[in-house]
Formats: structure tokens, sequence, C-alpha cells
């Protein structure tokens, strides 16, 4: 069988097949992703940029190449993850433009249109290296234009192209050190190769079955390999605008870090560099347009878990959830970020804005911020991540009665069928939230099974109740969560409601009477609900750390095992306000403390 010429449908299937085979290899590419940092999320990151290319162009039946192709570019951009995922949506922005708005492809307008997304990805980058995914596209570019003149079959074409390819894939280490010295090629340029196998494989067979990738690469023994690069998160956002500049863009990002990639047009742009200061990130783009999709990963987290030693079980939380930074580390915990936004001023909590930063804004902006819970398409990245590092994960969350986390999370679960994943209500928040995971992540650590574990942090549930005192109301009214009549009334009564996580909401579980010394008295509320036995308490505060002191040294002399003390986050921050106080207090009668 011979192709002369390729018209939209068949690009679309033949991109899909490639897609399709890449996803299949996810885990082997985040496993031998070692440049440039050996953060162990390569394979995710392509996956999850071409998934979105699926489901974006999935019901599009234009016959005309070039409407099928700018389909693709737009949606890679939407979905661009990562270095590698970032270059290859450059790369299907390039091929689009290199079309133009031919109806149907020959192979030299083919080749013409492959040479351009060359130029493209090789553009997009502030420092392009060889050894790389672009030394691949390079090459099969190359090979695609010496072979186009001869032949004007696609099959032929194409698989011999994907020989060079391969051969072009199996020097990477000889360009770029650090391969060598870990014994690996290239992750994004291993993902560009079984792309096109699946293209290959589907245009020569038919099918887009997985296939026999064993002659491409072959497994490799874990390594370890140190993080070298001095910045530490990979932040990325959407730029839509009307005349993006992207060399003035690309210069400026210059001074905000490294491995800049900036993939786009002049309507539509995606900003991938790993740098220390997220929000400069985000301020810039902001001078450029419209931002959406902005996130920023922790790459020393990230390698962590690609390549250092941790249990079997992930926890994963949302940023709901309050706990000192070093518990988090210690107990190896993951947390998808809330976002937030004070107007058009957009934020990842607790990493593009500081807790001081936070309250500074709440008390000092005329506008009232505003939080929107995880994305499913935030969660799904996640699982994705963790699926090539762990066999299981439990993942704790805002109750779905406050917040739609859970609904995130679940649809979340449902795509990712290689890991195991377990959904818990918290039925709690903030540092009650902490507690409950910190009790999960303990079990985890202590080497029990699945099941016990599940048992363990069920019961930390059931043990976990949270206290919310306000100093004032005007943050709930704010907030839309208590309306100003009812406010008007307390405050006439000087009644302050001491507030608690229920099945159908956060509805009051107490009341103390006074303006003066609100801190001081819901200490002695809760002091009067102490359980039997061993327990430990929570403190979150609302920028008053002396209040927070203060409780923490009087729980102690009552004989609590532990006091964890942090600050309120902007999940409950927007609505509690400044000088509030949480208190969560955990009985340690379970299965774990038995």
């Amino acid at each position: 069988m011979q192709i002369k010429y390729i018209d939209g449908p068949r690009l679309l299937k033949a991109i899909q097949a490639g897609i399709n085979h890449v996803i299949t290899r996810k885990d082997y590419l985040n496993k031998i992703n070692v440049f440039p940092v050996p953060d162990g999320d390569t394979g995710t990151n392509m996956a999850f940029t071409l998934a979105t290319i699926s489901e974006e162009t999935k019901s599009n039946n234009n016959k005309q190449v070039s409407k099928v192709a700018d389909a693709v570019a737009d949606a890679s951009l939407n979905g661009a993850r990562g270095n590698s995922g970032s270059i290859l949506a450059q790369f299907f922005v390039g091929f689009a433009d290199g079309i133009g708005s031919f109806r149907r492809l020959t192979p030299e307008r083919f080749s013409k249109a492959i040479n351009t997304a060359k130029n493209y990805s090789y553009d997009a980058l502030s420092e392009p290296k060889e050894g790389t995914i672009l030394s691949v596209i390079s090459d099969w570019a190359y090979s695609v234009n010496n072979i186009y003149e001869k032949h004007d079959d696609f099959v032929m074409i194409l698989d011999f192209a994907f020989e060079q390819a391969k051969e072009s894939l199996r020097k990477t280490p000889e360009k770029l050190a650090i391969l060598k010295t870990a014994g690996v090629v290239d992750a994004g340029a291993q993902g560009f190769v079984d792309f096109l196998e699946g293209i290959n494989h589907f245009i020569k067979q038919g099918e887009k079955d997985d296939v026999d990738t064993s002659t491409i690469a072959e497994p490799v023994d874990n390594f370890e390999v140190e993080m070298t690069d001095e910045f530490r998160y990979c932040t990325e956002c959407l730029v839509a605008g009307d005349d993006i500049d992207r060399i003035k863009l690309k210069e400026q990002l210059m001074n905000l870090g490294s491995s800049i990639v900036l993939a786009g047009s002049k309507k539509k742009a995606k900003i991938h560099i790993h740098t220390n200061d997220p929000q400069a990130v985000f301020t810039l783009g902001h001078e450029y347009g419209t931002l959406s999709g902005e996130k920023a990963d922790d790459m020393l987290k990230q390698q962590k878990d690609a390549h250092g030693s941790h249990e079997e079980i992930a926890i994963v939380v949302d940023s709901g959830c309050d706990l000192p930074e070093d518990l988090i580390d210690e107990f190896n915990i993951h947390m998808v970020p809330v976002r937030l936004n004070f107007g058009d001023e957009h934020h990842v909590d607790k990493v593009t804005i500081t807790s001081e930063e936070f309250w500074h804004q709440l008390q000092t902006n005329s506008i009232h911020p505003q939080t929107s819970q995880p994305t499913q398409g935030d969660f799904r990245r996640q699982y994705q991540f963790l699926t090539g590092h762990y066999n299981n994960v439990i993942s704790i969350h805002l109750p779905a009665s406050v917040s739609g986390t859970m609904q995130s999370a679940t649809l979340a679960a449902r795509d990712a069928e290689d890991l195991p994943i377990e959904l818990i209500d918290s039925q709690n928040g903030s540092i009650g939230i902490g507690l409950i995971a910190l009790r999960g992540a303990e079990a985890v650590k202590s080497g029990k099974a699945k099941e016990d574990i599940l048992k363990i942090i069920h019961q930390a549930v059931e043990n976990t109740t949270i206290y919310i005192g306000l100093e004032t109301l005007d943050y709930v009214v704010k907030g839309g969560r208590l309306s100003a009549n009812k406010k008007k009334i307390a405050n006439l009564l000087q009644i302050n409601p001491i507030l608690s996580f229920a099945l159908n909401g956060i509805n009051p579980i107490g009341k103390t009477f006074g303006s003066k010394n609100k801190a001081e008295k819901l200490v002695k509320f809760v002091s009067s609900k102490l359980p039997d036995g061993p327990y430990r308490v929570g403190l979150a505060h609302g920028n008053a750390l002396e209040l927070a002191e203060k409780a923490e040294h009087h729980f102690e002399s009552l004989g609590a095992e532990k006091v964890i003390s942090t600050e309120i986050g902007p999940a409950l921050g927007v609505h509690a306000g400044p000088q509030a106080l949480v208190i969560a207090i955990q009985s340690l009668k379970d299965d774990l403390y038995e």
C-alpha cells in the first residue's frame, strides 16, 4: 500500500496513534529523565501534553489538513507541560505554520512543514542543547528532506526517517555528558521517537495497538543523579494576547531563570521556565496578556520521588491542609495547591505567595481575594507523576460539603487506571486536615499494610475535631459565608461563634461572649473538650504568632503529647481573617498508637 498525500483525517489518525504509544511509555520516560533536571516527570509531561491534543481534537472532522494542524497546535499550547511538552507544542505550532492553508500535504509540502517545525522548536529555547529532543527532531527533518525527492510514498518516507530518528536517539549520550554518565538516552528525545513509532506502526499496519519497543530502548537499572539546577520551581503559564512580542518576552525571561521554552504565536504563548520566583514570571506574563494555567512544580521534591528512597504509598492533600513545611518534607506529603486571586492578580497557594504577603494583602488590598479549588487537570497531573514512583495513593481533601476539591480529585482518580487511588473526605479543614494527613503518613512510615493505613486514617477523621475562633466576622461576610444582618446581631449581642466542620458544612459548635480576649476564651472552651487518653493539638493562626505561642504553652501544660503550630493558609484565611485562631484536637487512641 502506498500513501501519496496526507489530508486532515489521515493526519489526525496518525497523530493519535503516536499519542497513544507515548502514553504507554510514560513510566519509562519518567525513569530515564535526567536532563535538564532529574525530576522524573518527562513522561508525565509529554503524556499530559499529548492527551490534551487527543481530547481537544477527537471530534475534529475537518478534511483540510491545515485546519487539523491548527487545531492540534492550539490544543498543544493549552496542554503543554514541562520542558519537553513545551518543545512539542512549539513543534506543532511550527508544523501548522509551515503547512499554511493547504488542504492536502504532498511529500514536498510535508518536508517543508517539518523543517519549519524544526526551526520553531529551536527558536523556542533560550539555550538550545544538542543531545536532546531537538537533535532527534533535526535529524528526522533532515532525513525527510533527503528522501522525499526520490520517493513520493509516505510509507517509505516515514519508515526511512524513523530509522534515522532511532539512530539519532542512540547518539544522544555522545552529545550530552549527563546522559552518558547516567547510561541513558535523553528522555524527551526518546518520547519523540516513541511518537514517531506509533505513527509508523499505524501507517504500515493500520493499527493503534501497543508495539514492541525493545529494539529502541532496553530497560535500565535505577540510578542516582544529583540535582544540579540552581532553580527550584518548574513554572508555566499560558498567555493570551493581541500582539505578543515573543522575542522581547524571551529576553526578559532570561533574567528570571533557566531552561526557558517559549512556545506559541502572537495570539497565544506558553511560558516554561525553571525559576526561584514563580510570581515574577506570572507578573511578567501578565504584562503581555491574560494568564491561565499557572503552575509551579517543586523539582526538588519531584527529584526525591523519582530517584530517592521512599515508601510505596503516597499521601496527597490539597493546600486547604495546613501543616508546617518541615513536617510535609519529613513525611513526604504531596500537596496540590489551591489557587487564589486578588482581582487580576493570580497566585498559586504556598508557591507564588508567602503567608506574610497573603496576610498583608488581605488587610490592605481593597479587593477581597477569591479562592478556587484545584482543577481535575491539577490532580490528574499529580497522579500521573506519582504513577511512575508509587504503588498506591491515599488522597485526603477538604469536605465535599464546602468545596469541589473532592469532586476534582474523584474525576482525576478515575483516569488513573494504572494507579490505585483511595479518596478520603477529611470532614475537616486547615490544621485538622494536617493532623489527619500526618497520622496517615506516620502509618505509612511505620510500614503498615494499605488496609491498616486506611483504617487508621478513617479513625483519625473520627478522632479529629477542629475549633475555629474569629477575631472579627468581617471576612466571613466578605467571603459570602455569613450575611451582614447576622453579623450585626452577633456584634450587638457580643457573641463570638466557635465554628467546626460537620457533614453539611461549617457550623457553630459553641460560642463565647465579650469583645475582648477572644482567643483566650476559645482556648478555655476547647480545653473543656479534651479527650481521655493520649491526644495531640494542632494550632493554625491568622498572622497571630503570639496568640498561637500562648495556646501552645497552655496545651503542653495540660499534657498534650505534641502541639503542632503553623499559619492558616489562604483556603481558610480568606474567610477567617487576621488574628483568627484554629485549634484541632486529635485523639491518638487508634490502631497505630496501640
